[in-house]
Order: structure tokens, then sequence, then C-alpha cells
């Protein structure tokens, strides 16, 4: 295990707990940029996909995904004060906060969003926050935020609940967590081989060497 590490954390489904939501966003814009609705008997098996897999699966036309991607940051801030945090993380983060291990997170999502959620749920605890505006090339991102930041990528665990964020990590050969709770299945993340399965927000700890609590 890397002594002291530096965690990065996508947002989206990883401390947010917005899967839901980020489905009612998209079935709400459905219609206006002419893709496929998300049905709920399919719900289950496109956790076990790709990005560009659902994209295709939904016949999203390619050339809209900016158009639709800038309109759900949009939907998501006037809707912020109804989103919650994943269940047990706010503790886990306060206490990896308390042990001074330094935090970040690199997401998609608007910063504008992020930081008022954080502030929503007492989270404003991270060392820095990243925003892209786009969902394709997150290595390339993620590089730059250890760029801009002075870090070793040596030195981090990025944290994400899709495949994309293991892929990520691993072209720019960090080490990667995958939390279970978020975007994609348990057996979908296996198969790409993270360094780390986290099934819960408790083993979040193992990855510092500090305990869960008791319950």
């Amino acid at each position: 295990m890397i002594k002291a590490p530096i965690l990065i954390f996508d947002f989206d489904g990883t401390i947010a707990d917005t899967h839901h939501y980020i489905v009612e966003i998209s079935n709400r814009l459905c219609a206006e940029f002419n893709y496929a609705r998300n049905l709920p008997h399919e719900l289950d098996d496109l956790k076990n996909k790709t990005v560009h897999e659902v994209i295709r699966h939904l016949n999203v036309p390619l050339l809209k995904i900016p158009a639709i991607v800038a309109r759900a940051k949009k939907e998501f801030q006037n809707d912020i004060a109804t989103l919650k945090p994943v269940s047990g993380l706010q503790e886990i983060l306060t206490r990896i906060k308390e042990a001074g291990i330094k935090t970040g997170i690199l997401s998609s999502n608007a910063k504008d969003n992020i930081t008022r959620f954080l502030k929503n749920h007492h989270l404003d605890i991270f060392d820095f926050i990243q925003s892209t505006s786009s969902i394709w090339g997150k290595h390339i991102c993620l590089n730059k935020l250890l760029s801009q930041n002075q870090i070793d990528r040596n030195d981090i665990i990025y944290i994400g609940d899709e495949l994309r964020d293991i892929d990520a990590a691993k072209k720019l050969g960090v080490k990667v967590a995958a939390v279970t709770w978020g975007y994609n299945s348990a057996a979908a993340l296996q198969k790409l081989n993270p360094d780390y399965l986290i099934q819960t927000p408790a083993d979040l700890l193992g990855l510092i060497g500090l305990t869960a609590p008791s319950s």
C-alpha cells in the first residue's frame, strides 16, 4: 500500500448518490435530443456496460453529446438541494480528513454544483476540486490535475465508480480504487482489475491504514 496516499475522488456516483438521478435527467432530455429512454428493466444490464456501449444502446446522437452534457449540468444545478451523499460516506470522509490525508475531486460535473453540494452536507473539506467539460479523455484531465497541483502520480489513489475511471487511472499508471455503489456494477468493475474494489464507504479507510468504526 502507498504510504499516506493522496486520495482523488470522482464525484457523481462516488460521493453524491446520483445514479438514479442521472437516469431521471437522461429520460427528461431524451425526447428533446432524440434518443431512447432508460427503461426500468434495462437498468441492471446498463450497469455492466461502458459509456460507449450505453450511448450506442440508447442511440444517442454523438454530435449532440456536448449539448446534452451542458443541459444535464443545469438540471443538476436546479435540483441540487434534493441530492444526498452516498449513505455512510460523510463520516468516513470526515475521518479521512481528520487523519491528515490530502483529498481532491475530479469530475465532469460543474465545479459550482460540486461546491454547493459539499457545503449543503458539511463536506467542504477537500483540498482541491477540478472540473472538466468533457466525458472523454479523463486520463488527460487527471494528468492535468496532477501537474497543476504538483502531485506525483505514484503518490495518489484515484477513486471512482465507473469503468472509465479505472481506464483513466491505468493509462497514467495510477493506483485506482473502484467503488461498487455507483454507476457500474461490481462485476463489470472487477473485470478491469482495479487495485482495490471497495464494497462499502468504511472500506475506504483501509486505503490509508485505518480500521472501520465499530458498529
